[in-house]
């Protein structure tokens, strides 16, 4: 049986590379899978209602609202139901929430995505895990008038920030987030840095375990604990200079 021509045989191999590399591209984008546990957040209850849309979950208070919101930008890859374990307290304690959904689930190619919440809230703190924290920050860069606090989750920021309230929450056993990469950034000199002993990256959301990570010494719900411990001293700090 003759063999086929040449330019068939090329544009067939093209096909195929081209294929494959649209699989990759899916297989890396494809973001790190909410447990089950954190899933369930998704059901709203007499303390806060959730609201699923396309391009964010919003977390709304049954009770009264405090004047200060919390945008929320997720670690690159990572779903964004990930963080409801730790974020729906936030809401349960009165402060508006707000997490995005970025494109691809990469916070960073739309740092402006955190826009769509504002009007909701009479200020905001912008937030993000991992590589949100980046987008977090170029946000709160952009709308000085709308953005009052930065919160940064195992992060730091790729352009100097100013005149902001900032909390800066880290694991001491990040394998990805170094301490000491966190300890630099450039960030206010009266910046809260709160270390969370023993926590890893992966302790920041329920997605379980992320390779590159650190090895932990603590305990998942403790160091979840101390991480809402600090973004509610962190939100209140703003909420109390409007």
């Amino acid at each position: 049986m003759p063999s086929a021509p040449p330019r068939r045989w090329i544009t067939r191999s093209l096909a195929v590379l081209a294929a494959a590399v649209v699989c990759a591209v899916l297989l890396y984008t494809r973001p790190l899978a909410a447990t089950p546990t954190a899933q369930e957040q998704m059901r709203g209850d007499a303390a806060v209602t959730v609201v699923d849309r396309a391009t964010e979950i919003e977390l709304i208070p049954t009770g009264p609202h405090r004047g200060t919101g919390l945008v929320f930008y997720p670690g690159a890859r990572v779903d964004s139901r990930a963080y409801l374990p730790l974020l729906r307290p936030v809401a349960e304690a009165g402060y508006p929430v707000v997490v995005l959904k970025p494109p691809l689930g990469m916070a960073i190619l739309q740092s402006g995505q955190g826009e769509q919440a504002f009007g909701r809230a009479q200020r905001w703190v912008a937030g993000g895990h991992s590589l949100g924290g980046p987008a977090a920050a170029r946000l709160a860069a952009a709308h000085p008038d709308q953005v009052r606090g930065l919160l940064l989750w195992a992060s730091y920021p790729d352009i100097e920030v100013r005149d902001l309230d900032v909390t800066s929450i880290y694991g001491t056993r990040d394998g990805l987030s170094a301490p000491a990469a966190v300890l630099r950034a450039p960030l206010p000199p009266d910046t809260e840095f709160v270390a969370v002993p023993g926590a890893v990256h992966a302790h920041f959301g329920d997605y379980g375990p992320q390779s590159g990570d650190g090895q932990p010494t603590t305990s998942r719900a403790e160091a979840q604990r101390r991480i809402v411990a600090a973004t509610l001293d962190g939100l209140a700090r703003v909420d109390s200079h409007p």
